[in-house]
């Protein structure tokens, strides 16, 4: 998982929800993880350990039954249950110590505590298995910041790209909670509060998708695939309209798609790689 790389997170149709660009027409925005505390200051059971989605929407609610966590966590939302616009939803090992300690309720995800403290991908999907939302963090660099010091890793600036280290940083929220000797920061079911100083990370790859906008051919450069895996192109409301298989070692793929014009999302998936791009095509 250290080598994960981090992928562009952009907007698909969610099963039978419509999913659509920020501000489309009679679109909903899929919700976002905006908070990690993944290694809090305890001995044994990390009881302060909790992830945070936020959906982005000042309009609509989402409904989020049978949504699952596909890595990072186990944990599928139940039946009926709707995350109103503007709100957070709260996940975490143990939700009765869990609401104890910050005063706020969460759901409990399966296993008791489950966050790597060495660096992970969680990912939110939808109960069709498309990829709402994805964050791999580590425990190098500044991400080790957030390792047993007692801070949690918040996204700063919600309509900034959550999979890019740079937007993320450190709470600087006292949530008056001392530990080991050590305070807690962290922003629970609340806005962050945070300096946007954005996290350093040397893994960060970019693949090159080339012209975009197109008119249906176009070219993927990225560095040598470490294993085999899958291109698939998406059109608006999430069919699978272009797919085609790539083996390890490869680097240039040629794509001619004979896509008609609109916007469509790029996706590249292998063993060890997830990204995700805007493709329009003229």
């Amino acid at each position: 998982m250290k080598n994960t790389l981090l992928f562009t997170f952009l907007v698909l149709l969610i099963g039978t929800s419509a999913f659509a660009q920020p501000g489309g027409p009679g679109g909903l925005v899929p919700p976002v993880i905006t908070e990690i505390m993944y290694n809090p200051p305890e001995a044994g059971n990390d009881t302060l350990e909790f992830l945070e989605i936020y959906n982005p929407s000042l309009a609509s609610s989402v409904p989020m039954e049978g949504f699952y966590f596909s890595s990072g966590i186990e944990f599928t939302f139940p039946a009926g249950f709707v995350l109103g616009a503007g709100e957070y939803v709260l996940l975490s090992g143990d939700s009765v110590i869990f609401e104890e300690w910050y005063g706020v309720e969460a759901f409990e995800w399966t296993g008791g505590t489950a966050l790597s403290n060495s660096g992970e991908g969680i990912t939110l999907r939808a109960p069709s298995g498309i990829v709402v939302d994805s964050v791999f963090y580590d425990d190098t660099n500044a991400w080790a910041d957030a390792d047993g010091t007692g801070y949690s890793l918040v996204l700063c600036d919600i309509s900034a790209d959550n999979n890019l280290p740079s937007s993320w940083t450190l709470s600087e929220n006292a949530t008056g909670i001392t530990v080991n000797s050590l305070a807690i920061y962290a922003d629970p079911g609340a806005a962050s509060t945070c300096t946007p100083t954005g996290i350093a990370d040397d893994n960060v790859i970019t693949t090159l998708v080339y012209p975009n906008p197109s008119n249906g051919e176009f070219r993927i450069q990225l560095d040598a695939l470490k294993s085999a895996g899958t291109i698939s192109i998406y059109n608006t409301v999430g069919q699978l309209v272009y797919s085609e298989a790539v083996t390890a070692g490869t680097s240039t793929i040629e794509i001619n798609s004979g896509l008609r014009t609109g916007q469509y999302i790029l996706s590249v998936e292998t063993a060890d790689l997830l990204e995700r791009h805007k493709l329009s095509v003229n």
